[in-house]
């Protein structure tokens, strides 16, 4: 192994990086939080394709994916944090879904969600009932959140 193969590496490790994280993107936020187990197994699924595309036979290949990936990783999240414009692009914005009781389709429709979906994450919180509900987002990170209407957080 010669350093044109550690570069070519590097090189195609970055492609997947950056392919993966194009996938998770397109896939929004519902892959991070509200994953149902087809919606895991597909970009487990996604992930193993691509990476079978990209890693070189060989240890070291492997190793330098790894460090490579990992280092890429690492320092998007800085970049991130350190530019709130592309934290958005990566990570997207917290959408609200429900306003005063009241579903907002159109919201479920872009993100992907249904009501049944929606109603079962405000279950999990011991919300009976939209009406019960000042305001629910769905969040960067994909989990959905609410403030009940007499102001409290569910648990």
């Amino acid at each position: 192994m010669n350093i044109t193969d550690i570069i070519q590496q590097i090189g195609l490790s970055s492609l997947y990086y950056i392919g993966l994280t194009l996938i998770v993107r397109m896939a929004g936020k519902r892959l991070a939080g509200q994953t149902t187990t087809i919606d895991l197994i597909i970009l487990i699924s996604l992930g193993v394709t691509l990476q079978n595309l990209v890693l070189i036979d060989g240890k070291l290949n492997s190793a330098v994916f790894i460090i490579t990936v990992f280092t890429l990783h690492v320092f998007l999240a800085r970049l991130c944090q350190r530019f709130p414009e592309l934290r958005r692009f990566v990570r997207e914005q917290p959408r609200p879904l429900i306003r005063h009781g009241r579903i907002l389709p159109e919201a479920l429709e872009d993100e992907g969600l249904t009501e049944d979906e929606l109603l079962a994450a405000l279950r999990r919180m011991g919300v009976d009932s939209p009406s019960q509900v000042r305001l629910a987002v769905l969040e960067e990170t994909g989990h959905i959140s609410a403030i009940r209407q007499d102001g409290t957080n569910p648990a």
